[in-house]
């Protein structure tokens, strides 16, 4: 297990053997680094019931402290490692990185040019995880760059586990389909009910792939289950995400349907109920801009000289394709056609910017996307 890996893999076995020197985890996902350290903890606590925790926040501990901890047994003895928890480490990595390189191989000693006749070679350097300190320092950081000396030695000696989305292989694309495996798994392990695929997939595209949110929706999921542990794809659809999700999904429907005057309807709840427009905002983007990415796709497959595919391009795009729900958004983009479609992008990025400047008032930033509805909605003016 030593080395790096993503928390999905890290997550679902055991880990053996029981880890020491030093572990690193790293990434953006809150939920993930939380799930990681419990495993953790579980695994070298096993059945010992002295075991304790030394648990440190970055701001308030300096290198002495850390290294006690590590150095020292507890009170009563244990058959586990010893387990010292640093976490928002970042500014400790900072302050201590040639500490810790240190600490993960000590230095070699200094050695004379000139060596003496009967001079004893010093024995090579032993890394922490061997020389026998028997302890784990986990340090919890959002960045971690691999070009560092640091990365590549715990690379090798210890552990790095990644709290990031997933992505599709080289690409900068959600890996949707790992995602909603691990919910399906989740679901399964942690709550004990069924998801079915189509319905992860929702949950990931109603949550905007949170995974604290996902797993909050889980819990509240497990109540609507039937006496099997299963759920229908419209249940979860009415479970997740409140009214307030739903209806600004029925609202961008509506607009890409060509009902300019149902979108602004359900866009005006939304905004009476006490809704931000640039929260709102947040999500129709969102949901928008896979119109804009399939639209793309299609017209790289026109120039280079291969035949359009749709239901593919909206695949691609990250698109629901389960239960005829294809057919559905390859009706909406051509009701959007081509040219509306293509300038997605661009009335996204200029909503964003008056959003954010002169209309940043919420009674001035109903009329961008009063706007954005509208344009969506209606046939544009030909070109003269």
């Amino acid at each position: 297990m030593a080395g790096t890996s993503h928390a999905f893999e890290f997550l679902d076995q055991p880990v053996t053997p029981i880890p020491t020197g030093v572990c690193v985890i790293f990434g953006g996902e809150r939920f993930l680094q939380k799930l990681v350290v419990q495993h953790l903890i579980a695994t070298v606590k096993g059945d010992d019931l002295d075991f304790d925790t030394a648990q440190f926040d970055s701001d308030s501990v300096s290198w002495p402290d850390v290294h006690d901890e590590l150095a020292t047994r507890t009170l009563f003895g244990g058959t586990g490692p010893r387990l010292v928890v640093v976490d928002h480490a970042d500014k400790f990595v900072r302050d201590n990185r040639e500490r810790l390189e240190d600490y993960l191989v000590p230095p070699k000693k200094p050695r004379s040019s000139k060596k003496p006749k009967g001079t004893v070679e010093p024995a090579p350097r032993e890394p922490a995880a061997t020389k026998g300190l028997n302890s784990l320092l986990i340090l919890i950081v959002e960045t971690w760059t691999s070009n560092t000396k640091l990365y590549k030695a715990i690379d090798k000696l210890g552990w790095q586990i990644k709290c990031d989305v997933p992505l599709a292989g080289r690409s900068k694309n959600r890996d949707d389909k790992k995602v909603s495996q691990w919910i399906i798994d989740r679901a399964k392990n942690a709550y004990g009910f069924t998801l079915p695929p189509a319905g992860a997939q929702l949950v990931v595209e109603l949550t905007d792939c949170e995974f604290g949110r996902m797993d909050q929706e889980l819990q509240k999921l497990v109540l609507y289950a039937d006496k099997n542990g299963k759920l229908s794809s419209e249940t979860i659809r009415q479970a997740v995400g409140g009214w307030r999700t739903r209806t600004m999904w029925d609202a961008i429907e509506a607009a890409t349907d060509g009902d300019a005057g149902k979108s602004l309807e359900l866009l005006d709840q939304l905004l009476r109920s006490g809704e931000h427009p640039l929260a709102l905002f947040g999500q129709m983007s969102w949901s928008l801009r896979r119109y804009a990415t399939a639209t793309e796709i299609v017209m790289r497959q026109l120039r280079t000289g291969r035949k359009p595919d749709l239901p593919s391009a909206l695949k691609s795009a990250g698109f629901p394709h389960w239960g005829g729900e294809l057919a559905l958004y390859e009706k909406r983009i051509k009701q959007l056609g081509r040219k509306r479609a293509g300038l997605l992008t661009e009335w996204l990025l200029d909503a964003d910017l008056a959003l954010k400047r002169s209309h940043s008032r919420e009674d001035r930033g109903r009329l961008v996307l009063e706007t954005l509805f509208v344009k969506m909605a209606k046939e544009l003016a030909p070109t003269p």
